[in-house]
């Protein structure tokens, strides 16, 4: 016989998840749907829209069925963005950062060299991409905010001093090429940014440099948030037909995979080489980010599943999607098992149980893709979980009254709350996990 759990309907609509035979009242009415599939009794976008249909109930007379959180989530971004956008219609200077203040809500500003600075940007143009054919004026508006701050931006692609390149870069000129239809001269910045970046190249270690200076003759320091700067080399190297680019992300790609990887698939944060024989100094065990050097720090584990992702995007190596099903089969069995979002760290003690929302984010998008190119839907089930949880659990409160905030999410406490509450957030987590979206609709 089935086990049948009964449900009360939640403020998002009713649009969930079916672990076993579930059954659902909602307006007096039961509704029950299959193992592993879910439920869109709700209006407008929902996140499990390419299930089964359910035998959904129709609500009484004057009724209409809730939003789904889904589409909460979407009202939010317009809500939150569309406030922000003029702001930069003419101003090149400053990019959000994270939320701060009491309580923890309103966006601190950094300038351009700031190292998640393009993730602004790269929103405003999925905005523009996303409402182009359904709200042409607001997709006008965000198109033109996010060119003035991209243009803001081109400063950087002369930077040599970080690997942070190509997130600064990238994020805002490579989505306004490919999603904004910007053509020759964002390409003319990324191709100066990829160069740029290949600067911090070693032949003799075989990667990429992350921290410190590139002629630091002392330890050569690398991070696994460095395989997502790799993006900006592999689109430059297939742009141009640069076969050397081609081959220094390839590269840096291929041996993280082979030293960043546990033996249980967790991922260490940093190796330290020496930059005159291009040995490990030490096994790799430093987690700084994380909780401490054994650890593990769940946004590197995220990293580290949509970097070899994107690497088999570029290169077609079967190695890089083997690399990113550890990680990703590591993220799902250690992750919690309701939300699906994840600690800060994997390994974080009881007195610092923060989740971490952009590593789940993260990962809700990057499996979207890994789950095409393996062939396995379960990493899209997964995903879908992932986007559920956040739109229905994470998302700020934009209800009449509500103190509200600048962003759309919440849950990063670990990157820097002012106050105990643990509702601040971190620019990257909206960028990513409108990326999730897309990737979804």
């Amino acid at each position: 016989c089935s086990v049948v759990v009964l449900v009360a309907c939640s403020h998002g609509g009713i649009e969930f998840k079916m672990n076993l035979l579930l059954a659902t009242i909602c307006f007096g009415f039961l509704v029950t749907q299959t193992a592993g599939e879910g439920c869109c009794c709700c209006t407008g976008a929902c996140v499990y829209k390419d299930d089964p249909p359910c035998p959904c109930p129709q609500p009484p007379p004057g009724k209409k069925l809730p939003p789904c959180s889904l589409q909460n989530a979407l009202n939010a971004y317009q809500q939150k963005y569309s406030a922000l956008a003029p702001s930069h219609n003419n101003s090149k200077d400053f990019y959000p950062s994270k939320t701060e203040g009491s309580p923890d809500t309103m966006l601190s500003w950094e300038s351009s060299s700031g190292w998640t600075s393009g993730f602004y940007p790269g929103l405003l143009w999925q905005l523009a991409n996303m409402t182009a054919s359904t709200n042409k004026p607001a997709s006008a508006m965000y198109h033109k905010a996010a060119d003035v701050c991209t243009q803001g931006r081109a400063v950087e692609s002369n930077d040599t001093s970080t690997h942070d390149v190509g997130f600064m870069v990238f994020g805002s000129f490579g989505n306004g090429y490919e999603l904004g239809g910007m053509g020759a001269p964002y390409a003319d910045i990324l191709v100066q940014a990829a160069h740029s970046l290949a600067t911090r190249w070693s032949p003799t270690v075989g990667m990429i440099r992350s921290w410190g200076d590139k002629t630091d003759e002392t330890k050569f320091e690398v991070i696994i948030d460095n395989l997502m700067n790799l993006e900006l080399i592999f689109w430059v190297a297939s742009y141009t037909s640069n076969k050397t680019l081609y081959n220094i992300a390839a590269s840096h790609a291929l041996k993280t995979g082979e030293l960043w990887l546990r033996d249980d698939n967790s991922t260490v944060h940093l190796c330290i080489f020496d930059p005159k024989t291009g040995k490990l100094e030490t096994p790799c065990t430093g987690t700084p980010q994380g909780y401490s050097a054994n650890s593990t720090w769940s946004r590197g584990q995220a990293w580290g599943i949509y970097g070899w992702t994107l690497a088999h995007r570029y290169t077609n190596d079967p190695r890089f999607l083997t690399f990113a099903e550890r990680a990703a089969d590591y993220y799902m069995k250690n992750a919690d098992k309701s939300t699906k979002v994840p600690l800060w760290d994997f390994n974080a003690p009881s007195n610092m149980l923060w989740p971490d929302t952009s590593a789940a984010a993260i990962t809700a998008s990057a499996l979207q893709e890994l789950s095409v190119a393996v062939d396995k839907p379960e990493y899209k089930s997964y995903a879908k979980d992932i986007m559920s949880a956040m739109c229905t659990d994470y998302l700020f409160d934009t209800s009449a009254g509500s103190t509200g905030s600048q962003a759309v999410f919440w849950g990063n406490k670990h990157d820097g709350c002012v106050s105990e509450a643990i509702n601040c957030t971190i620019i990257e987590t909206d960028y990513y996990m409108l990326e999730a979206i897309r990737r979804n609709m």
